[in-house]
């Protein structure tokens, strides 16, 4: 849009990659698994394939989801091949909650959900959620004193 800058991007938390970590985990320790009929190059393709898929889960987690804050909306993407994209104004926003477990406190990572009046968003495994709230709510309120000023 015209006018337009980037505040900030959310940064996903480390724990979304936990399956894709137990999947390259088992790939290495599969080799060294005894087993009675396998042989080592059967278990070795096994992990090969292991992996790919850890790699594959990691590539689409990473490059599938960007959360953006510009000084104007909210901009939601999802996908890798197919692209979604949802963007919200800031002066439609009504209100920014922020849903942490006790190990999202803890590891600091949690859901930040804005919704606008008819809809909610919820923007999932958010690094500092606090923080980003905080730089939305910053956004929303000098949008909305601009938007008052224009209105005097």
């Amino acid at each position: 849009m015209d006018g337009e800058t980037l505040i900030c991007e959310a940064r996903f938390h480390y724990v979304m990659f936990w399956l894709p970590a137990l999947l390259v985990l088992l790939a290495l320790a599969f080799p060294f698994v005894p087993t009675g009929d396998g042989t080592l190059n059967t278990r070795l393709l096994f992990s090969g394939i292991l992996l790919v898929l850890a790699l594959l889960w990691y590539i689409v987690i990473n490059n599938g989801k960007r959360f953006l804050l510009t000084n104007k909306r909210i901009i939601l993407k999802t996908g890798i091949i197919m692209r979604n994209s949802k963007e919200l104004m800031l002066r439609k926003c009504e209100s920014i909650n922020v849903r942490q477990s006790i190990m999202g406190r803890i590891l600091g990572y949690g859901d930040v959900i804005v919704s606008t009046g008819e809809e909610k968003d919820v923007f999932k495994y958010v690094r500092n959620p606090m923080s980003f709230s905080t730089k939305i709510n910053e956004q929303i309120d000098k949008v909305s004193s601009t938007a008052s000023t224009d209105i005097v």
